[in-house]
This record gives C-alpha cells, structure tokens and sequence, in this order.
C-alpha cells in the first residue's frame, strides 16, 4: 500500500486539527542531552506565541511554527535551549533543541522556525 501525496496532505492538517495544537516557542538557559524522553526545557527564560498567532499549513505535507524575540526581551540572555509547547501540556515539550549556549548583548533580534513534515 502507498499513502499518496493527498493522503500525506491530509494526514499533516488531521495531525494538528483533531488535537490542541502547539501555541509557542519557548526559550531557555538549560542544559540536557537531546533526546526522545526531554519533557520540556530545564530553565525556560521566555515563551512567545507563534507568528499569526497559530501553526502554518500552507504547505503540502508540511506544518510549520515561526516566534519571534525583540532586542529588549533577549538583552542580557544566556541561550542554549528552545521548544515548542501546547499551552495545556502541563510544560512537555513537541519538540526540543539543545545547542552550546549563547548571550545577546542587546542588540540582537530572533526567529525560529519550526517545522514538521510527513513524508
């Protein structure tokens, strides 16, 4: 059996429709192998909500969550961990990046893009 590319298609939009879909990106100072069994971020800094205000299917087989951060609220952060999260998860993370960390010296702006397809 093939899934076809309208199947694919489908299956991308019913896996964030028929479920709270994530709502935020957020950010931290924390320090974990990355892994299947992260819950969510060791020390969470800030959480902005998606650009548009919600996941973007516009894509075939492809869904995708853009945050943004301003200078003022990145000023002075240690960075080396982001996520994303449904606002009624209890705090588990969908997804979960960990990195050598970073500081903004105010100056800075950021954007992460997430992004989940069905192959």
């Amino acid at each position: 059996m093939v899934i076809t590319t309208y199947g694919k298609e489908q299956i991308a939009i019913r896996i964030c429709s028929n479920i709270t879909a994530p709502a935020y990106i957020a950010i931290g100072s924390g320090s974990q192998t990355t892994s299947l069994n992260v819950t969510g971020l060791k020390y969470e800094h800030d959480r902005n909500a998606l650009t548009g205000g919600s996941m973007d299917y516009t894509s075939p087989r492809r869904v995708r969550m853009i945050a943004n951060w301003s200078s003022t609220e990145l000023s002075g952060l240690n960075f080396s961990e982001f996520g994303v999260f449904v606002p009624s998860s209890g705090n588990k993370t969908w997804s979960y990046q960990g990195f050598a960390s970073g500081t903004f010296d105010g100056l800075q702006e950021m954007e992460i893009e997430e992004t989940y397809e069905v192959y």
